[in-house]
């Protein structure tokens, strides 16, 4: 998302509008449940007719077919009430049974009135059939209870809307509202055809799918002269999907409807959270007052609170469905609406805010009480002696091991536990010694004694000596450096005052004999000459102090662009052509015919001025100088290489140090910030400087 996109979810006012458009698309989420539902209590068709093909009459056969086969099997099998009366579908057996009595089984010889087919009648004590009274009254109940059965489906089969039978027995009763012949039955739309006589036994698409044949009933066996033919007729069965189908556009649009309004409900609640924390007049994550309470705790609350609402909803909503009152339901919705969406609203905004800021967990009960308890535990640790601390540990394992297994110790494992225990202090013991061996070494170290070395042995622990000694080491290393650094500062004030303090006094002398001999004295030409020569002086000094002053702190304008080394060097030494030949040094140049470089030309130019500068005042005379320049690829390369005038006693890094010479005397003439303002110009380039010294032999490097 974009940063513009971003603010955008973030305005107030899409938020309110979001808050507004969730609460009302759950009132109209929870109004089109309760509509399906107030529907299927309605027309007692069942939600699954969405996904039912109604043309291929499934759901009609699913519906009304099933229970009308099992209860033409009932009546097929009794035939008529007086055959159950006569007690002709009664019988006793004897049998041996596992029988449970107070929690524990045996096996006993049990009498038991069996009726065969759905009904069996067992009383598993012999001796409460031991009369013939007894013996009457169960097969009196018994009969009682098919009697009850039959009836039950008798009623069902008559009463069923647009259901034709004919049913038949074995004993030549007839169950049926028409004449038809089993070829009828078969040309409706839904039908059940079974002859008992031939063993045959069809039925219609779908009928075949959700029902056991040829077993409709568990006592009717194929074979037996019994007839069930069953058919729905082609109108009733039109008339009742014609009613299935409005049902099933009905669910399908609230079905549509709540997913809609699921979805767009989701939706807006990801604007939400993307817009959570954010303001537009700034970025960062911002926290409101309802943002501080810890996570869990909120999500408690939150819970709390709709587990109240949901009571109180259920309550209310059970006496409002009894009496179907949609008008007082829809206000149930819309205060459930506006009561539950707002507190879960807010607590997944705040998740989100934390989420951004990244503190998600560390904001929450779960993470800060044990991390609070720790927190404390751990700041008393460290106030016990090491002593302690490893005989409260020793003292802990052995209790553990003892409470753990004592029911099993026997007197061999408790000195096994106390030995193994023993054993264990030692070694703490001995680390716990290392560890205090370490901790003075340490102390003294940080007092200031940083030649104290540890010795510890191995290990971890000899790890960590190891780096304490390196960190002494390094400390007497930094402390030198320091020194050092001073002493550099000091003689660089010494340098400054004294260089700038020569040609000063000499201006200031020689203006003075101007004054009291006056300007037509013999000598005043030659006080003329000497004070421009050291106000000339001063100028180069001042110039060249104020330049490296901006090169080393990085003031300097410094513009990267390719150009040809090889022509910058060749004009620098036209330019000091003069000097060169003065100098009387044998210059060898070694340079290719063109050496592209990106570099800075002004820069460069001094940088090379300096150089040569430099190799004019501190070579031997007569003696040979080099200078090369070559492709070391990626870098280009520039070297120059004298014998020094004088013994180079001195440190290579201290001569780019600012009025540092390689004659320690001062004598002659140079500022000393020559190579000083080269580092730093070629640094200011982002390439390196660098100066070697092998006896006498002097080298300048510069790599670009």
């Amino acid at each position: 998302m974009t940063k513009k996109s971003t603010k955008l979810t973030a305005h107030p006012a899409v938020k309110i509008v979001s808050f507004t458009l969730i609460i009302a698309l759950a009132f109209l989420m929870m109004n089109r449940i309760y509509a399906v539902e107030n529907r299927n209590r309605e027309t007692g068709v069942s939600t699954d007719i969405v996904l039912t093909d109604i043309s291929t009459n499934q759901y009609f056969a699913n519906r009304n077919i099933g229970n009308a086969v099992y209860l033409a099997a009932e009546l097929a099998y009794y035939g008529s009430e007086a055959a159950i009366i006569d007690g002709d579908f009664l019988q006793w057996t004897t049998e041996y049974n596992y029988v449970y009595e107070n929690g524990y089984g045996y096996s006993a010889l049990g009498t038991s009135l069996t009726t065969p087919g759905a009904y069996y009648y067992y009383e598993w004590l012999e001796e409460r059939f031991d009369t013939p009274e007894r013996r009457e009254q169960e097969e009196q109940r018994a009969i009682r209870q098919q009697l009850d059965s039959f009836r039950r489906a008798m009623e069902y089969i008559v009463n069923s809307e647009g259901l034709i039978f004919y049913i038949t027995d074995p004993a030549g009763n007839v169950i049926s509202n028409t004449n038809a012949d089993a070829d009828w039955f078969k040309s409706q739309p839904v039908y059940y055809v079974a002859d008992g006589v031939s063993r045959s036994e069809t039925a219609s698409e779908h009928v075949r799918n959700y029902y056991y044949f040829p077993n409709a009933a568990p006592h009717w066996e194929r074979g037996e002269d019994r007839k069930i033919f069953l058919a729905f007729t082609a109108e009733f069965v039109s008339a009742q999907n014609s009613f299935y189908y409005e049902v099933q556009r009905a669910y399908v649009t609230d079905f549509v409807i709540a997913g809609v309004a699921a979805i767009l409900c989701l939706a807006l609640v990801i604007v939400l959270l993307l817009g959570a924390g954010r303001k537009r007049s700034g970025e960062g994550v911002h926290f409101a007052a309802i943002d501080k309470p810890y996570l869990d705790i909120s999500l408690a609350v939150v819970i709390v609170w709709l587990c109240l609402i949901i009571l109180i909803a259920l309550d209310y909503g059970r006496q409002i469905w009894r009496y179907q009152n949609h008008t007082a339901m829809s206000l149930l919705f819309a205060a459930v609406s506006v009561t539950a969406a707002p507190p879960i609203l807010l607590w997944l905004l705040s998740l989100a805010k934390r989420i951004k800021a990244g503190r998600f967990w560390r904001h929450t009960l779960i993470y800060y009480l044990p991390c609070r308890f720790g927190r404390f535990l751990k700041s008393l640790w460290p106030g016990f002696p090491m002593i302690v601390k490893v005989a409260l540990i020793a003292g802990a394992s052995l209790f553990l091991m003892l409470f753990v297994g004592y029911r099993y110790y026997t007197y061999s494992a408790i000195l096994w536990a106390l030995f193994f225990t023993a054993l264990v202090t030692f070694f703490l013991m001995r680390y716990a010694r290392r560890i205090r061996m370490l901790e003075e070494a340490a102390r003294k170290t940080s007092g200031g004694a940083y030649d104290v070395v540890i010795d510890v042995g191995k290990g971890e622990l000899g790890s960590i000596a190891n780096s304490i000694n390196n960190i002494s080491a390094g400390i007497n290393i930094a402390v030198e450096q320091r020194m050092k650094s001073e002493r550099l500062k000091t003689e660089l004030i010494t340098n400054v005052s004294h260089d700038i303090r020569t040609p000063l006094t000499s201006i200031i002398t020689y203006t003075d004999l101007l004054k009291h001999e006056g300007l037509d004295c013999e000598k005043a030409g030659e006080y003329l000459d000497i004070l421009i020569q050291k106000s000339q002086r001063l100028k180069t000094l001042t110039d060249e102090l104020f330049e490296a002053a901006k090169a080393a702190t990085g003031n300097i304008e410094v513009h990267i662009a390719e150009l040809d080394l090889v022509s910058l060097i060749n004009q620098v030494l036209g330019e000091l052509e003069g000097a060169i030949k003065s100098s009387g040094l044998d210059l060898r140049v070694t340079l290719p015919s063109t050496l592209p470089v990106l570099a800075d030309g002004k820069l460069m130019w001094r940088v090379m001025e300096n150089l040569l500068s430099n190799v004019f005042k501190y070579s031997l005379p007569g003696s040979r100088v080099y200078l090369e320049a070559r492709l070391d690829y990626p870098h280009v390369c520039i070297e120059l290489k004298n014998i020094s005038a004088r013994e180079l006693n001195i440190d290579p890094d201290e001569l780019t140090e600012r009025f540092k010479r390689g004659d320690d005397s001062r004598s002659d003439g140079g500022s000393g910030l020559g190579l000083s303002i080269v580092q730093s110009f070629v640094a200011a380039q982002g390439g390196k400087f660098n100066i070697s010294i092998d006896g006498d032999l002097f080298k300048a490097s510069v790599q670009l």
